[in-house]
C-alpha cells in the first residue's frame, strides 16, 4: 500500500486519467481486497483508491495541509459553479480556468462542482460534509449526503450562505471532507440491487454535467420549473417593503396629527376670537345699558330736583304766608315729610346706579385682560 514520501510536497498517486482506467478495469474484473466493514482509515482509503479509482485526482503528502486525513479525503472547488437568479435555469458564476476564487453571494445558494471524479465500486459508500471552517463562517451544506455505491460522475454541492456578507473561497482551498465506508458486500462481487441512474456523456458513463442535476431539481410536478434560490432575499425585500409601508403610514399619521393640531389651533383661536367677540358684544351691550341707565337716572334726578325746588319754594311761600287756611297749614308738615322721603329714595336710586356703573366697568376691565392673555 503506497505511503506518503517525506518531502513536504504532494504526490499525485491517481490522476483523473488513472482513475478512469482503474475503475473501468475494476468493473470488468473485481477482486477481493482486505478491507474491514467499517469507516476506513487513511491507509485503507489509499488502498481502495489505488485499486479501484474510486476518486481522482488523489494526492498524498506528509505536509500539515495534506488532503488525506486519518479518516477522510479533501475535496475542492471544481471547474464550475452555478446560481439561480431570476430565471429558472442555472447561471454560471465561476470558471476555474479564469477565476482564482469562488464568490458565494450573501443570502444565496450556490451549486458547486467538486474537483473530484467519482467512480465508486459496489462495496464502498461515501459521505461528505462541509469543512468546519466554512461552517463557522456561516456556510451550510446538507448533512452527510450518501454517495451510493456504483456512482460515477461529479458531485453537485449546494452551499448556503446565510450571512449578510459575500463569501470568497480560493480555488485551492479545501471545501468538503469525504468519508469512505466499506459495506458488507464482498469486494470481489457485484451488487445486483438498483444502481444510480446514469447518463451518457462524452467523458463516458456517469453523471458528469451537474447542470443536468440542477435542471432536473428545478423541474417540479407537471413539468413546472422553479428557480432554486434562497428565500432570504425575498423575505428581506418583503420586510423592507412592509417597513416602508409602515413608515409611510406613520408619516401619514404624523401629517394627519399635525393637520389636526393645526385645525385644533385654528379652532381654539376661533373660539378665543368668538369669545372675544362675545365679550366685546357683552361689553358694548352693558356699556349701552349703563349709558341708558345713567341717562335715565340723570333725567329722574333733574326732574326730582325741579320738583323738590318747586316744593321747597312753595313751602317757603306757605311759611311766609300765614293767611293760608288752618287745615292747609296742618297738612303741610305731613306733605314736607313725604317729599323728604321721596328725595331720600331718589338719592338711594342714584347711588345704586353709580355702583352698578362701577361694577360694569370693573368686569369690562377683567374681560379685556383675559382677552389679551
Amino acid at each position: 500500500m503506497p505511503t506518503a514520501p517525506v518531502t513536504g510536497k504532494e504526490v499525485e498517486l491517481v490522476s483523473p486519467e488513472d482513475g478512469k482506467r482503474l475503475a473501468e478495469a475494476w468493473k470488468r474484473e473485481p477482486r477481493e481486497l482486505d478491507i474491514p466493514n467499517t469507516l476506513l482509515s487513511s491507509q485503507h482509503i489509499t488502498g481502495v483508491v489505488t485499486s479501484t479509482g474510486a476518486i481522482a485526482p488523489f494526492f498524498i503528502s506528509d505536509a500539515p495541509k495534506s488532503r488525506l486525513k486519518k479518516a477522510a479525503y479533501e475535496g475542492r472547488i471544481g471547474s464550475r459553479a452555478f446560481i439561480f437568479e431570476d430565471s429558472n435555469s442555472p447561471v454560471q458564476i465561476f470558471d476555474a480556468t479564469t477565476d482564482a476564487y469562488l464568490k458565494v453571494p450573501r443570502n444565496s445558494i450556490v451549486f458547486v462542482e467538486s474537483d473530484l471524479d467519482f467512480r465508486v465500486p459496489d462495496f464502498i459508500a461515501l459521505r461528505f460534509n462541509l469543512q468546519i471552517q466554512h461552517v463557522h463562517r456561516g456556510l451550510l451544506l446538507g448533512t452527510g449526503p450518501l454517495v451510493d455505491p456504483g456512482f460515477w460522475g461529479k458531485l453537485c454541492i449546494p452551499l448556503h450562505n446565510l450571512t449578510d456578507q459575500d463569501y470568497e473561497i480560493p480555488r485551492d482551498e479545501g471545501l468538503i471532507w469525504v468519508e469512505f465506508t466499506k459495506t458488507t458486500l464482498s469486494a470481489g462481487r457485484t451488487d445486483p440491487a438498483r444502481a444510480p441512474s446514469v447518463t451518457t456523456d462524452p467523458k463516458g458513463e456517469g453523471h458528469w454535467d451537474i447542470t443536468v442535476f440542477l435542471n432536473k431539481a428545478a423541474s417540479q410536478y407537471r413539468s413546472n420549473k422553479v428557480p432554486i434560490r434562497s428565500s432570504l432575499p425575498t423575505m428581506f425585500a418583503e420586510a423592507n417593503s412592509a417597513a416602508a409601508a409602515s413608515a409611510a403610514d406613520a408619516k401619514s399619521v404624523a401629517e394627519a396629527t399635525e393637520r389636526l393640531k393645526t385645525l385644533n389651533t385654528i379652532a381654539f383661536a376661533s373660539a378665543f376670537i368668538g369669545l372675544g367677540s362675545l365679550g366685546l358684544a357683552s361689553t358694548v351691550f352693558l356699556s349701552n345699558l349703563s349709558a341708558r341707565n345713567e341717562d335715565l337716572a340723570v333725567k329722574i334726578r333733574d326732574q326730582t330736583e325741579v320738583v323738590q325746588k318747586e316744593l321747597e319754594q312753595h313751602l317757603g311761600d306757605v311759611d311766609l304766608n300765614q293767611t293760608a287756611p288752618v287745615e292747609i297749614r296742618t297738612a303741610f308738615p305731613a306733605l314736607r315729610k313725604q317729599l323728604l322721603t321721596q328725595r331720600s329714595e331718589i338719592d338711594g336710586m342714584k347711588l345704586q346706579i353709580k355702583q352698578m356703573q362701577l361694577e360694569m366697568k370693573r368686569q369690562g376691565l377683567e374681560r379685556g385682560t383675559a382677552h389679551a392673555w
